[in-house]
């Protein structure tokens, strides 16, 4: 399920060299070439191996509530996140505030092994990785999905942003793969970066219940959720917060 969620939002904030772009009309098509112009950022900043260049810190919070809407379960932990074998890797280091045990240590080490090993067979072409049911796959198939509006500019952390809505088409949306029941079932809104074409903010939204696995896992009944990036270190833009909440239906 966190998975799932994950896959969406990302997919959804990559979704968001600089012209100006003139602003006023609702234009559906000038969202679009804002939104083509962010993805050309993304994929500038993909063949740069930025994600690899660099080891960062995260904290992670996960709550589950009861039907009352209680807090019953809660974990906290920080991460390493750092490049292993090529590839970014989050290492868990702490849990509620104190160091892993031994006994969490080895199973992070399983975690880590499993990854790699993961990684591997991939390389080997045992496994294509776009098989993968709950992988975002950044192509115009993704984008087409979407009605865009660009609503204005707005001020987003300090820096002028192109505020872009979206929502999905009418009609019937291709279902190929599991992540695609979510993909056409969210509505949202992205800030894009007027200097640099960065997404710099999405929120997003279910508009309709999706079933895990067919109904036999039940169904997200209620999904929302934001990212946020910012500038961390000189012109290179990072991850600095990210939010989800979920409501399941077993």
């Amino acid at each position: 399920m966190v998975v799932l969620m994950s896959a969406l939002i990302t997919g959804l904030v990559t979704l968001a060299g600089a012209e100006g772009i003139g602003v006023g009309a609702s234009d559906d098509q000038e969202a679009r070439s804002v939104v083509r112009k962010a993805l050309n950022r993304v994929a500038s900043n993909e063949e740069q191996q930025l994600q690899i260049r660099y080891r960062s810190l995260m904290s992670r919070e996960v709550r589950k509530f009861n039907g009352d809407g209680e807090v019953e379960e809660s974990d906290r932990g920080d991460f390493e996140v750092f490049p292993l074998d090529g590839v970014p890797y989050e290492r868990r280091i702490s849990v509620n505030g104190r160091p892993l045990s031994d006994q969490e240590l080895e199973w992070e080490a399983e975690r880590e092994a499993e990854f790699l090993q993961a990684l591997q067979r991939i390389r080997d072409g045992e496994v294509d990785a776009d098989d993968d049911e709950e992988r975002v796959i950044f192509n115009e198939e993704l984008i087409e999905r979407y009605v865009f509006s660009l609503e204005g500019e707005e001020v987003w952390r300090g820096r002028p942003s192109y505020a872009i809505s979206f929502r999905p088409r009418d009609g019937d949306l291709p279902v190929r793969r599991r992540i695609d029941h979510a993909l056409n079932k969210a509505k949202g809104k992205l800030w894009i970066d007027v200097e640099t074409f960065e997404p710099a903010r999405v929120q997003f939204q279910l508009i309709d219940r999706v079933r895990l696995w067919w109904g036999a896992l039940g169904s997200i009944a209620e999904a929302r959720g934001s990212l946020d990036r910012a500038p961390v270190l000189g012109n290179i833009w990072g991850r600095i917060q990210y939010e989800t909440y979920t409501d399941v239906r077993v």
